[in-house]
Parts: C-alpha cells; structure tokens; sequence
C-alpha cells in the first residue's frame, strides 16, 4: 500500500485506482460524518458519495498544511451543512424511520436485545443533540480524532469544542438517564 501523499499524487496524475484507494482508507470516516447530518444509511451514503466527488474535484487545491484527514472531513462537514439545509423539512420523519429500523429485532437472546435497545437508546440521543456537536462527538469518541483537528474542521477554538464536547456529554447522560439507560461515562 503506497502512502497517503503518494496517492494522492497518483491521483492529480490521473490514476482512479490511487484515488479508490483513498476513498477505501476513509469511507468509514465520511460515512460518520454523514451519519451525523443524514440520519439514516441512504442519506449517509448520499453525503458520502457527495464528498468524495468534490474532494475529487477539488483535490489539487490539497496544500498539505493540514491532515488530509481533517481536510476531507471538512468537506463532509460542509456537504452534510448543505444535505441539511436542502432537507430540512423531512428531517423528523427521517429520525422515525432511521429508529424503527434500528429497534427492529427478530428473535434475539435476552442480551443481545438489551445490547440492541441500548444501541438505539445512545443513537436516538446523539441524534438528539444539535449537528455541530453531535459531529464533535462523534469525531472525538468515535474516530478518536483529536480536539485540534475537530476545532479546524468545525471552524471554532478547541476550547468551543471542549466545551461542545463537555455539553454534548452531560445532555446524553440526562438524555440517557430519562430513557432508563443509566449514565455514560466521561470517558466515553
């Protein structure tokens, strides 16, 4: 596997396997991100899909100042900004839908159905919270990402993600606690 810079000169030289080999490297990523704004796997993919083209597009504007990691999840972030604002007025019904889905189970043991309902119960929170912080949140405790690298795609201070991420903490743990789920852990 060639490296990151490699293939991206690969692909400014034209070669579509280097830039496959990017989109494989961070689908998950950009996924998260999408998942964040489109709240349902289709809508996810749509942003998903989204993103990777304009990065195509615009990836010789890619100075290398900043990870391509955090330079790419600034596009989803953008491309999730514009998903929304296109589709604000369905967004309710698409929160129902994606949580039926979650919630269906067939015939489960006892604790897989507890692991399920708890799933959906931290889902059904993050989605909850407003879409910057669920993006922080998501960016910190699921892609472990660090704090700087979120403030630059978030646009804003690390202390504004700090503070997003100690909010977005304290309102699932309430969120959670009202749910009967019980607490989360700082940590996360």
């Amino acid at each position: 596997m060639e490296n990151e810079q490699d293939l991206i000169t690969a692909t400014l030289n034209g070669s579509q396997k280097a830039f496959d080999q990017l989109m494989q490297n961070y689908q998950e990523y950009v996924y998260r991100i999408a998942f964040s704004f489109g709240k349902n796997q289709q809508n996810a993919m749509d942003i998903t899909q989204t993103t990777f083209l304009k990065a195509y597009e615009n990836l010789a504007s890619y100075k290398g100042k900043s990870p391509f990691k955090a330079w790419l999840g600034r596009i989803a972030y953008n491309e999730g900004i514009n998903w929304h604002r296109k589709n604000k007025r369905y967004s309710s019904s698409l929160e129902t839908e994606n949580y039926e889905m979650i919630t269906n189970t067939e015939m489960l043991q006892s604790d897989e159905l507890l692991a399920k309902e708890n799933k959906a119960a931290l889902l059904k929170s993050l989605l909850a919270l407003n879409t910057r912080y669920r993006v922080a949140v998501v960016m910190r405790y699921f892609e472990n990402m660090p704090i700087k690298e979120i403030s630059g795609m978030l646009n804003c201070s690390e202390g504004m993600v700090k503070n997003m991420l100690h909010r977005s903490l304290q309102r699932l743990r309430i969120m959670l606690q009202q749910q009967n789920m019980g607490g989360i852990n700082e940590e996360m």
